[in-house]
């Protein structure tokens, strides 16, 4: 008997990538060859005939705002992942006033040279839009919209939320609500890094906290999603190597140092925290690259040091230059327990600074601030100093 989902679900429960998943075999071996690159051919139903109500149209604006809704063809598409299959299908619980149906689609990937799966809510793309629509009708309720958001798009880590939009008009309507409805102050960071997507992150760890407790009702009716924000799962260090070639010098150094002399600098980035129930990562290895290539290796990667910024104009050693990329990123990397920087493969230095949270209330380290500190030049060493000049210039004007 040829194994699909409908005599899975009869039986078991499962959909075919699950099973297929559970028994760790390929879906090559389940997939029927007439069933790979085909739609399932089961008819969608027709245009809803009232209007959608409030819940349908919340959730739908959240998923919207989360990036899972793709409507650019005639079919209306939300994207689900295998891992959190209960939350797609509470999500088709919601959105049944729009037809929407579940498919399980499957696609040969020349990439991988496999047959791959996806999971999807499709409806009929006029159901969302068509004539029964009335002319107005005012905007979808946000709690339940940004409640829908966070739960597909928000990740913790660190105790920090980050919460990615499409447009920099989502992020701001994001965090005007956020700050007048739940008192949740957030933090752009998108355009430190060059990025075209908006990035929000909540400002502190109270404010993670508050966002959560505001939308808890509403989250933890979501399978799944209460769990993933409040993760009891192992945790790990993850690293991530980069390298950058720069040259620099060291001022009053009584070496060779103080000459200018350039190398190749390798660096490690580790960040620990715990694994997303979810992903199954601690953080996404593409973030991490962008954020420490952004941040560190476009401002250093063929450059002098002493002049990438007055931080560093005085002296720039492993140590102060560790302490500096410390600051470049805990920003963006709150989860950020050390960083190792090789100036040559025998010469290293191993840094762990402070967290986020003490970062901000203790500001930067004093170190990097020697020649930027406006108290540099009010010593009463120097005020003397500038009076013994005035004086000694008042006596050679009254000599001439």
């Amino acid at each position: 008997m040829e194994l699909d989902n409908e005599h899975l679900f009869a039986c078991c429960g499962l959909t075919l990538q699950e099973y297929a998943l559970r028994h760790a075999l390929p879906l090559d071996l389940l997939v029927t060859p007439d069933r790979i690159g085909a739609a399932d051919a089961a008819p969608l139903p027709p245009m809803p005939v009232a209007v959608p109500d409030e819940t349908a149209r919340a959730v739908l604006a959240g998923l919207r705002l989360a990036g899972k809704v793709d409507d650019s063809g005639a079919l209306c598409r939300v994207e689900g992942e295998i891992a959190w299959l209960d939350l797609l299908f509470c999500d088709l619980a919601q959105l049944a006033p729009y037809g929407f149906r579940f498919r399980q689609e499957y696609h040969y990937a020349p990439g991988t040279h496999r047959v791959v799966a996806k999971n999807r809510l499709v409806t009929q793309k006029r159901n969302l839009v068509g004539p029964w629509l009335p002319a107005r009708v005012p905007p979808p309720e946000r709690r339940m919209k940004y409640a829908t958001y966070l739960a597909h798009a928000g990740e913790l880590h660190a105790g920090y939320l980050f919460l990615p939009f499409a447009s920099p008009d989502d992020a701001e309507d994001a965090a005007e609500y956020l700050a007048r409805e739940l008192g949740v102050a957030t933090r752009a960071l998108s355009h430190d890094l060059g990025i075209g997507a908006p990035l929000l992150r909540t400002l502190t760890r109270a404010d993670t906290a508050r966002l959560l407790d505001g939308l808890q009702a509403e989250l933890e009716a979501m399978p799944g999603v209460w769990a993933r924000l409040h993760p009891d799962t192992p945790e790990v260090t993850v690293s991530k190597e980069v390298v950058f070639d720069s040259a620099h010098f060291l001022t009053d150094h009584p070496a060779k140092c103080s000459n200018l002399h350039g190398g190749r600098y390798v660096l490690h980035v580790k960040v620990r925290g715990r694994i997303d129930p979810i992903t199954g990562c601690v953080l996404d290895y593409g973030y991490l690259k962008r954020v420490v290539n952004a941040r560190v290796v476009e401002r250093f990667d063929h450059h002098t040091l002493n002049y990438a910024g007055p931080e560093l104009a005085w002296r720039s050693t492993t140590e102060l230059l560790s302490v500096y990329i410390w600051e470049r990123l805990i920003d963006f990397l709150p989860e950020l327990c050390e960083l190792t920087l090789y100036e040559t493969p025998q010469s290293w230095c191993q840094y762990a600074g402070p967290d986020l949270e003490t970062w901000h209330s203790q500001g930067s380290q004093p170190l990097l601030g020697r020649f930027t500190d406006p108290a540099l030049g009010r010593s009463p060493w120097r005020q003397w100093l500038r009076s013994w000049d005035d004086h000694h210039e008042k006596r050679r004007a009254r000599r001439d």
